[in-house]
């Protein structure tokens, strides 16, 4: 029996398998009224924007040996008093292109997915030989601040410059501004990797291969004669030999910059026996040296001397300064010493014979 009102359950297979093919009908126009609305969504995976690698210890250069990601010339140096480097390459790309070792940056096996929309990747690579110097160790007392910035992803140096072989890499947006800013001694020097310009230079840091130039030898003898009353005053073969020691400077330990940045200091010290067997030999060392660079003679900003015992005599260094555009390499000297000899005890003075003219040149180019 069925419980009241309720007709009895009877299994009718038939029905059942027609209302299934009627489910499956319609899930299947569902499905093709979907298709013509528009594509099914799919999944991507991409490394992410601002994701960063970097490493201090890349021994090889990871961008190809040719082609427009590397620096010719100097147009990646920057150079201060405390710091030197050469930018190897900059390059951008969505796929890594052939000839670029990232193997030496990325962990083993690991494999880039590509960049988000409007993405790419980014790599900074410094030179592993930059093939210059600071002209100074980095010290306690030493400012020196840096910063690299590749579009908003930046690293930031303290008491450091990135060092030779450094890679920087990132995923920024396309075409993101790259810049390299470095302050040393509170003058800041900056390059825009993709423009390739410098601005903010210290000037004389980059030409020239050498700091400190010396002269040939110069070397002569004088006599010197003259009468007082009924007395007749002489000496014979006054020798003299000295040479000149240039150096050209824009920073000196302990005190900074001392000079613009379009400019240099150069130094000229050589030594002079003032004086022997009770005789003097006085000289005005801007009289009797003319130093000249390209543009004409130059003016001495100072003069000083030290004196030091030379046997019965004085050995006398003097010291010239000029002030001098940071372009100026090659210095011709004239040198010139001229009369009287003084015999002091004597109150004697005595013009001299067999004086000369010195040229020479010196060049820190």
């Amino acid at each position: 029996m069925s419980p009241k009102g309720i007709a009895p359950a009877v299994r009718n297979p038939r029905k059942s398998t027609a209302r299934r093919v009627a489910y499956a009908a319609a899930a299947a126009a569902a499905a093709l009224t979907a298709a013509a609305c528009g594509e099914v969504p799919t999944g991507t995976v991409n490394t992410p924007a601002g994701y960063t690698v970097s490493s201090d210890d890349v021994p090889v250069s990871i961008c190809p040996s040719e082609g427009e990601t590397r620096f010719e010339g100097d147009e990646g140096l920057l150079r201060g008093a405390h710091f030197a480097l050469r930018v190897e390459c900059l390059a951008s790309f969505e796929e890594v292109p052939e000839g670029f070792q990232l193997e030496y940056l990325l962990a083993d096996g690991y494999k880039l997915l590509p960049p988000p929309e409007g993405y790419e990747f980014t790599i900074v690579q410094f030179a592993p030989e930059p093939g210059v110097e600071a002209p100074y160790a980095v010290d306690d007392l030493t400012e020196l601040t840096g910063k690299l910035a590749i579009g908003d992803v930046e690293w930031e140096f303290a008491g450091e410059s990135p060092k030779p072989g450094a890679v920087y890499f990132t995923v920024a947006e396309k075409g993101a501004p790259v810049t390299l800013e470095l302050t040393d001694a509170e003058r800041t020097q900056t390059l825009d990797l993709r423009e390739r310009t410098r601005t903010g230079l210290i000037e004389a840091l980059y030409n020239g291969s050498t700091d400190t130039v010396t002269t040939d030898i110069v070397e002569n003898s004088v006599d010197g004669y003259t009468t007082s009353g009924s007395y007749e005053y002489w000496f014979d073969d006054w020798q003299y030999s000295t040479d000149f020691t240039l150096t050209r400077e824009v920073y000196r330990p302990g005190k900074g910059w001392v000079s613009a940045p379009d400019a240099a200091v150069l130094n000229v010290t050589f030594g002079w026996l003032q004086s022997g067997s009770g005789l003097e030999w006085d000289i005005d060392p801007t009289e009797a040296l003319t130093v000249a660079d390209p543009n004409g003679p130059l003016a001495a900003a100072s003069a000083t001397h030290v004196d030091e015992e030379w046997g019965d005599g004085i050995w006398r260094t003097y010291t010239l300064v000029y002030n001098i555009p940071a372009a100026s390499l090659v210095f011709d000297l004239t040198f010139h010493p001229d009369g009287p000899v003084t015999w002091p005890e004597e109150d004697v003075s005595m013009p001299i014979t067999g004086d000369k003219t010195h040229e020479l040149t010196a060049s820190f180019e």
